[in-house]
């Protein structure tokens, strides 16, 4: 992932995390996330929050295996032995980190 995504991807993740904290702009924010939340994905504010940090975890390593499971994620292909492998390749990388 380019540096300029990454750290779009982490002003985004700044500003929900102002918003759970109820600061005035983030309280608009909130007003427009929660039906989409609640009724989309069946979760809060800081559920969405968890996902974004594990996003972030992920393309913060940089890893080919992730580049690897992006490219499964986003073509909506079949899970294989590559993809697997790729997927515990993560893992084991995210418990390095301290990750859990």
């Amino acid at each position: 992932m380019p540096a300029f995504a990454l750290e779009a991807v982490w002003a985004c993740h700044a500003a929900l995390v102002q918003a759970a904290e109820g600061d005035d702009d983030g309280v608009r924010l909130v007003g427009l996330l929660l039906y989409y939340l609640d009724g989309v994905h069946g979760i809060d504010l800081r559920g969405l929050i968890g996902v974004v940090e594990r996003v972030l975890a992920v393309f913060s390593l940089d890893l080919p295996a992730v580049r690897t499971l992006v490219t499964h994620l986003v073509l909506n292909s079949e899970a294989g032995p590559e993809s697997w492998a790729a997927c515990d390749e993560v893992l084991a990388a995210w418990r390095r980190a301290g990750i859990a």
